[in-house]
């Protein structure tokens, strides 16, 4: 670690071991449950998840003292739909919510988590981005505390509306929902003396590419590891991310090297900055003694790309984009390691309600994972289904996968027209080698076809 990444570091916070004795174990069946919902945050995003060259104390903190899911994705990789996903149980297919700007209404004549959560004797706030249209940023059904601001929002200085009433902030905006979720966990959550449902709403690492200030070129002097598909030739892509790449300006391509190289090194430094913001707020439920009695999860909306393929954003097939980190600490529990089983964000929702004691309902599409959380041995799902409408490059294609442990396929369809993608994840995990035209693999391509057609008239009834 460099001089100035020891400064930006120094005296944050000190990891504790956790303790866990079996006693405890059996305490607290109702837990209090935090989310930590980033945005765009990458499924590599911390050096307990992958990364080489990051310092992560708080998200490290958390995946030494809990479970940490390595195949983890979104079934839609685009802001707003995988956030209607996390809180109605259900894909978007089904909720409605396929791009950023919906006018669906996605939330009448459906059960919420929230919902759910408070009719089981929870108390439920959200407190930072939202992300979805609510005008006004007024209170939302589900919550009895409601703390967040219209639209995409900013890093700094962020106005919030809490509970209907305007509030001026100042500093980094990471900072800022900490001191608003522990005002909710201080204030009437401990007056109430019930468990609380607490989701923190991060914009980070969202653009606009702007870290704290204590973590502005702190990876100046370190040589970032580059993709090693970046350069590959747009010819080697499928045609319809050779679109992406090129198409609108450019958007999804990569222009100017020194110019993205920059643009890589803030993601990074932000997503320095929002785990010191973890870090710090971890230190002060443990200062509160609520640590051993809550359960913590981290996870995104979606990843990103950071030059994988030339390409950058979200919004595609690839793993970078797809795939998001979750990591669950459970307090009562304990359990702690690494698990392999295939997650999507459908079965965020079953799983916190199964692991607080209260009925799933039957409109939820996904399956609850805390046998795997329980278990390191506990099968994953085999297979799921990802759907999405294009995002950049073509307009009205809309793309659909399988992915499974070993194979992805991806299909992507227009009015007119259809294409095919297949990778094999395992001897080939940057995804490099398209062979949905290699008849070597032929079967496998007709399988998972196969299954696309028919998952897809499953989910239409």
């Amino acid at each position: 670690m460099n001089a100035r990444l020891n400064r930006a570091f120094s005296g944050l916070f000190l990891v504790l071991p956790l303790a866990c004795g079996d006693s405890h174990q059996e305490q607290s069946s109702r837990p209090n449950v935090l989310v930590i919902y980033c945005d765009d945050l990458r499924f590599d995003g911390a050096a307990a998840l992958g990364s080489s060259f990051l310092p992560t104390p708080g998200i490290d903190r958390l995946a030494g003292e809990g479970v940490t899911f390595e195949r983890s994705y979104t079934t839609t990789s685009r802001c707003c739909p995988s956030r209607a996903t996390f809180l109605t149980g259900v894909r978007a297919s089904t909720h409605g919510v396929w791009v950023n700007r919906p006018s669906v209404d996605w939330q009448t004549g459906r059960p919420l988590l929230p919902e759910v959560l408070q009719e089981g004797g929870y108390r439920t706030a959200w407190v930072g981005k939202w992300h979805l249209p609510n005008p006004g940023a007024l209170p939302v059904r589900g919550f009895d505390h409601f703390a967040s601001y219209e639209g995409p929002g900013s890093h700094f200085d962020q106005t919030f509306v809490v509970d209907g009433q305007s509030r001026t902030t100042g500093g980094f905006q990471a900072d800022v929902i900490n001191d608003l979720a522990l005002e909710f966990i201080d204030g009437e959550a401990a007056v109430e003396s019930r468990p609380w449902f607490l989701v923190l709403g991060h914009k980070a690492p969202h653009v606009p590419l702007t870290p704290a200030p204590e973590f502005v070129d702190v990876l100046e002097d370190i040589d970032l590891p580059l993709p090693v598909s970046m350069d590959d030739p747009l010819s080697s892509l499928p045609a319809r991310y050779q679109s992406s790449r090129v198409g609108e300006g450019g958007r999804h391509g990569i222009a100017e090297r020194d110019e993205w190289y920059q643009e890589v090194r803030a993601y990074w430094e932000l997503v320095l900055s929002l785990d010191a913001s973890i870090g710090r707020l971890l230190e002060s439920l443990e200062a509160r003694h609520l640590l051993q009695d809550t359960l913590v999860i981290l996870t995104s909306d979606n990843g990103q790309l950071l030059g994988e393929h030339g390409l950058q954003q979200k919004g595609l097939g690839y793993e970078p984009s797809i795939r998001v980190p979750l990591i669950l600490r459970d307090g009562p529990w304990g359990h702690r390691g690494v698990r392999k089983g295939l997650v999507t964000n459908l079965d965020l929702a079953p799983t916190i309600l199964e692991r607080v004691g209260l009925p799933i309902p039957a409109e939820f599409e996904g399956r609850s994972f805390v046998d795997q959380v329980r278990d390191p041995e506990a099968r994953g799902q085999e297979r799921f289904l990802y759907q999405a409408p294009a995002f950049g490059g073509d307009t009205g294609v809309v793309e659909r996968g399988v992915i499974e442990a070993e194979w992805k396929y991806l299909v992507f369809e227009a009015p007119g027209t259809r294409q095919e993608a297949l990778f094999h994840l395992v001897s080939d995990p940057d995804e490099r080698r398209d062979l949905a035209q290699d008849p070597a693999h032929q079967l496998v391509r007709d399988r998972l076809a196969t299954w696309l057609i028919a998952e897809r008239s499953r989910i239409a009834k």
